[in-house]
């Protein structure tokens, strides 16, 4: 009894010290799709969800889920033989608006074939690009798509010709998007500041970017902002105690939460102001530089993050500074995309979308 009751208080103690505490089981409620769920966008109160059709005439694939949970398919119009068979990477909203873009490999280096999208809930069309305009000789891959109050964009890299490669920014002018100038700005690289954009989100009336950047034989966590719409960039290093990168970000009006890893372990930054300070202490979750974070999200006054331990799927809730894990139950491999909308909680892990409300996860 006296062996019990030691191990009682010291499980109590490890909780008000802020560490995690003991897992519980938590079942999600699969939703059933006409194609692997890829990525998730809130559409008002609407859940927009890019699918992945592998052997359909056109791959990708464009659901709105409404909140009764009836789902109807987005016609797409596509332009070209790589829009047919294009994976998303990114689609963003304004509410009526809808942008997305997406990729993939094929021709002799297979090098990714990008492909950009525009239209509304009633359509989305395949805007054709001049190869140049996303490929050739200095082209990398893109990150993400936003709209912002200004301006749609487009993020991802570009080859600075003397050293490494740009974070690159695209405009739109018609139908044509535009790659801008970055020399002399904060997404400039330099033979001794090299930046590598990992995830990118709309943020109040800019854009933030996650990533990492190396320098002078480090390698630091790092995000860059754009106040309003795709100008004025900055970049601000992310406090960690060793090397490491933010690899997603999820932002509301009043800040941001980003997640990644230092020294091969997890680790989380929220934004407040224009100041980045570290979550405390999470879960010693592995995350490597292969591997795939969903963004954060925040919902029920916590930050839940969706994480990979092992042969489990958890969620990782912060309230106040004590860190719960609850080990999912349906859910397996890699949470890759989620999103919470109102009450309910949505996470695409293993190529499924799943449901729960942000209460069972307390």
């Amino acid at each position: 009894m006296r062996k019990r009751a030691l191990a009682a208080v010291l499980v109590a103690l490890a909780a008000g010290c802020g560490g995690p505490a003991a897992p519980t089981g938590v079942p999600l409620t699969r939703v059933d799709l006409p194609g692997e769920p890829v990525t998730l966008t809130a559409y008002g109160d609407s859940l927009l969800i890019g699918t992945h059709r592998e052997g359909q005439p056109v791959v990708p694939g464009l659901l709105r889920r409404d909140p009764s949970g009836a789902v109807t398919e987005i016609p797409l119009t596509t332009a070209t033989p790589y829009g047919k068979l294009a994976r998303w990477t990114a689609i963003d909203t304004d509410g009526t608006r809808v942008v997305a873009i997406g990729g993939e490999r094929g021709g002799a280096h297979g090098n990714v074939r990008w492909s950009v999208w525009d239209g509304t809930a009633a359509g989305l069309v395949e805007k054709r690009q001049g190869f140049s305009t996303f490929g050739g000789y200095g082209a990398g891959d893109l990150t993400g798509v936003m709209i912002t109050p200004s301006t749609p964009a487009v993020v991802g890299g570009w080859e600075n010709p003397t050293a490494g490669f740009d974070i690159a920014d695209w405009l739109p002018t018609g139908d044509d998007w535009i790659r801008q100038p970055t020399t002399g700005t904060a997404l400039e690289s330099t033979a001794q500041h090299l930046p590598f954009p990992i995830a990118a989100t709309r943020y109040g009336p800019g854009i933030l970017v996650v990533g990492w950047e190396f320098a002078n034989g480090v390698v630091t966590p790092t995000a860059w902002h754009a106040p309003t719409g795709a100008t004025g960039w900055t970049k601000t290093p992310l406090p960690a105690g060793g090397p490491g990168a933010a690899m997603s970000v999820h932002c509301t009006d009043s800040g941001c939460v980003a997640a990644g890893r230092v020294n091969g372990k997890l680790a989380l930054w929220r934004l407040t102001g224009d100041t980045w300070t570290p979550l405390p202490d999470p879960p010693a979750i592995p995350v490597g530089d292969q591997d795939v974070l969903a963004a954060p999200v925040e919902t029920d006054g916590a930050v839940i993050q969706f994480a990979a331990d092992g042969n489990q799927v958890k969620a990782l809730r912060l309230t106040g500074n004590t860190w719960t894990a609850h080990t999912l139950t349906g859910p397996t491999g890699t949470p890759t995309a989620t999103l919470a909308l109102g009450p309910t909680t949505f996470l695409v892990s293993g190529g499924t979308l799943w449901t729960t409300q942000a209460t069972a996860l307390r």
